[in-house]
């Protein structure tokens, strides 16, 4: 059976729809991600990029990541709530944001990237597999 999972933004005007199983969950501590969270990270779920279907009214924000490879952001114009990213470094993958889900229930990352930007208030937790950057290919 197809795991479907379904999210949205603070607002609740921008909602998403993922029908598939989870590729990867983890941390990233890079700085673009505190940034963007106003945290000292950021979690995600990778799933197929194809799997992700929004409804409502969506923008997108790009910029370049340390890769030199564009990052397309999704976020809501209303609340500014980001709900997923497409790092065009993963391919077909996008990274849905785990506080947009709607049932965050049994999420456990499992490794973390960019470690060396995190600041120590919010380090990684132990016994989570930490890359300095991103993970060898």
């Amino acid at each position: 059976m197809t795991m479907v999972v379904t999210g949205g933004c603070l607002c609740g005007s921008l909602r998403y729809e993922v029908e598939g199983e989870p590729s990867a969950i983890g941390k990233c501590y890079c700085t673009d991600c505190q940034k963007e969270s106003g945290t000292g990270h950021m979690t995600f779920v990778g799933f197929a990029a194809t799997a992700i279907r929004t409804s409502g009214e969506v923008r997108q924000f790009v910029k370049n990541g340390d890769s030199g490879n564009e990052v397309v952001r999704l976020f809501c114009p209303s609340c500014g709530t980001t709900i997923a990213g497409y790092p065009k470094i993963l391919g077909d993958v996008g990274v849905i944001r785990a506080g947009t889900l709607d049932d965050p229930a049994g999420l456990v990352p499992t490794f973390a990237v960019y470690g060396c930007s995190a600041r120590e208030w919010d380090s990684p937790p132990a016994g989570l597999h930490v890359f300095e950057t991103l993970p060898p290919r």
